[in-house]
């Protein structure tokens, strides 16, 4: 259901110690932005934190040629499962069709519009991924999108994820999983607001109290 959004290995390790994740997202922005320069194996380090999840990796090449290049350098060094992350334009769908048919595992990143959406589905993609944050403020209406592309995977019984990203409210979050994504994508200081609350923190500490009074102790025991 949630995926962290990070490439920052100390970031990630910290939030799996607590708690769980179907998942971990990078895109070229967030490798390039922890200043190393050993993109493969690094990829191979996020993907060993969580081995049973998948661990989406994206394309940075722009022709198709470089495309299925990537794609080779991501299967040489990273074991299943991992998704490839594929923009939703022109040479996209082209590669898309191509990695679907050598099975390989397709998330369409990027969709902003319902036809991307369809065509996305068409070439081969498993899953779509809708930057929410992105298209609010270019003036769009990501939730629409999700209800609407959601309406076709269940008419058409199409086995697609559907995956909320690029989020900077929790209440983001909310109407992105109220209008049907399947998962989303969150970056870790955004992540942290989502599982904690003063009020439960509050609770605990009260019952702690009042079993401390009654019994003298701090825990249970036989």
């Amino acid at each position: 259901m949630f995926l962290i959004d990070s490439a920052n290995l100390k970031e990630i390790k910290a939030l799996i110690k607590d708690y769980s994740f179907t998942g971990i997202t990078t895109n070229p922005s967030l490798m390039a932005k922890e200043n190393r320069t050993d993109f493969l194996h690094h990829l191979n380090e996020l993907r060993a934190l969580l081995p049973e999840a998948k661990l989406y990796v994206q394309i940075n090449a722009e022709t198709l040629a470089d495309m299925l290049e990537e794609i080779k350098a991501f299967n040489s060094v990273l074991t299943p499962p991992y998704v490839i992350k594929v923009p939703a334009t022109k040479t996209g769908y082209a590669l898309m069709r191509l990695a679907s048919n050598a099975k390989v595992d397709v998330a369409a990143t990027a969709v902003s519009n319902f036809f991307q959406g369809l065509e996305a589905m068409q070439a081969g993609a498993n899953h779509l991924i809708i930057y929410i944050s992105r298209m609010i403020k270019h003036g769009h209406n990501p939730y629409q999108l999700i209800e609407d592309l959601r309406y076709i995977i269940e008419r058409d019984q199409k086995a697609i994820t559907l995956i909320g990203a690029s989020f900077q409210t929790p209440e983001e979050i909310k109407k992105a999983f109220l209008s049907g994504v399947h998962q989303v994508s969150v970056k870790p200081s955004l992540l942290e607001h989502l599982f904690l609350t003063p009020l439960s923190e509050k609770s605990v500490k009260d019952f702690s109290k009042d079993f401390y009074a009654r019994y003298q102790r701090t825990h249970i025991k036989k």
